[in-house]
């Protein structure tokens, strides 16, 4: 029988250890692998908000510009104009005058999270998620589904989130602590669309 001596055991070591401590992807990670093939997404939205003290939704509908790299825009056409960008660089909103002006998590937190969540979709990033909520993922990656449960910095804001989709991403459904909620539906994707000359200029920040 062949025995390893100490020497070749101390050989072993390092890549035993780098195995070890090489993170396993997360189940959420697994069911939208194929979503990192995606370095852009055009897509429609509507967004629907349902608020506890108004009897009748308020809708509103745009459209979202996702970036790999970049980061997010996400700009409401309908009823106002209104227009969020969210990346590496920090947040910005650009008014229905064009003005733009500088923004931080803390003036528009439901956006800043959002810009998160559909980043690491995008990515298949899910842990860096993992600081703001507990994930659980079930389905296919033909058809998964996400849940949200925020952790303590970020459930005074937020109840619940839940994510559906397939080859793309379909709807987001988000729960608030004051009872009101908001859905966001999702349609017409279009993958790796060029950005337009408008898009670049955003995510510069100018």
């Amino acid at each position: 029988m062949t025995r390893f001596k100490p020497f070749q055991a101390i050989l072993f070591l390092p890549v035993a250890a780098l195995l070890a401590q090489a993170p396993k992807p997360s189940a959420a990670e697994v069911l939208t692998a194929h979503l990192q093939n995606t370095p852009r997404l055009h897509v429609a939205f509507t967004q629907t908000r349902t608020l506890a003290a108004l009897s009748r939704p308020l809708k509103t509908s745009g459209r979202l510009v996702l970036a790999r790299e970049l980061g997010v825009i996400w700009q409401v056409q309908k009823p106002l104009n209104l227009t969020y960008v969210v990346g590496p660089k920090g947040m910005m909103e650009v008014g229905p005058d064009g003005k733009a002006k500088k923004k931080n998590a803390k003036d528009v937190p439901m956006v800043a999270q959002m810009g998160r969540i559909l980043q690491a979709l995008l990515q298949g990033r899910w842990s860096a998620l993992e600081e703001y909520f507990t994930l659980r993922a079930e389905g296919t990656s033909e058809r998964w589904k996400i849940l949200l449960v925020p952790k303590p910095q970020t459930a005074t804001f937020l109840k619940g989130v839940q994510i559906t989709g397939g080859r793309f991403i379909d709807r987001i459904h988000v729960d608030e602590p004051s009872g009101d909620a908001m859905d966001l539906v999702f349609d017409r994707p279009r993958p790796d669309e060029p950005l337009s000359e408008e898009e670049q200029r955003l995510f510069k920040f100018e």
